[in-house]
């Protein structure tokens, strides 16, 4: 049974909460499936989806400082065991290098005065069971005139950055970055110390009676 998270609802304004600004410019990292663009904004979904997505029309885009800490956040528990991952689940996404299109006034939620708001470390970490209540503080964010959440990536220790960037639902958000180079997703997983491995064939198994 999964422990509830400490973590509550927002119930203060967050106009003065801590801000950071992402300048214009700045190069990032962007996971994404091979099915979407790169500058491709999520919407809330019933089930699965994002930690922060806001609800349509508008939308999320996940972005990160460094390759590593973008494929670590994409593949997140089927690295931890082993370090390893299927060709087929490689080959599920692409890693987009370009520069933010324009600045982003963000929250941070990871300066300790964050916590004068409310806001824990829990709000970075939730599990997918969790995410109704960061994706309430990712709403209350946007309502409160940010444009933008700056968190530590959960599955990559050490000072490593995640971005969530609001915008219109979808690739509608303008202006549109240009991207400077695109990995494959084995490119990705290299350079970032993960191995793609095949699945054992069943007939290198042995069988062993009973």
């Amino acid at each position: 049974m999964t422990e509830s998270p400490a973590l509550v609802e927002p119930t203060r304004p967050l106009e003065a909460f801590p801000a950071v600004e992402l300048p214009a410019g700045r190069q990032v990292a962007r996971s994404h499936s091979v099915a979407f663009a790169p500058w491709w904004f999520a919407s809330a979904p019933t089930s699965g989806g994002g930690r922060f997505d806001l609800a349509a029309p508008l939308g999320t885009c996940y972005v990160a400082d460094t390759i590593e800490a973008a494929v670590r956040e994409r593949l997140r528990d089927a690295i931890m065991t082993a370090g390893i991952v299927s060709p087929r689940l490689a080959d599920a996404f692409a890693v987009s290098l370009f520069a933010t299109p324009r600045a982003y006034h963000c929250a941070h939620i990871g300066l300790s005065r964050a916590a004068r708001f409310g806001v824990t470390r829990e709000l970075a970490s939730l599990t997918p069971s969790h995410y109704h209540l960061s994706r309430t503080w990712a709403a209350a964010f946007q309502q409160a005139g940010f444009e933008a959440i700056r968190y530590g990536a959960r599955f990559t220790p050490g000072p490593a950055n995640a971005w969530a960037l609001f915008g219109a639902a979808g690739a509608r958000e303008r202006p549109r970055p240009v991207i400077d180079h695109a990995l494959t997703g084995r490119e990705a997983c290299r350079l970032s110390g993960v191995r793609v491995v095949p699945p054992p064939r069943l007939s290198s198994l042995t069988v062993l009676g009973s």
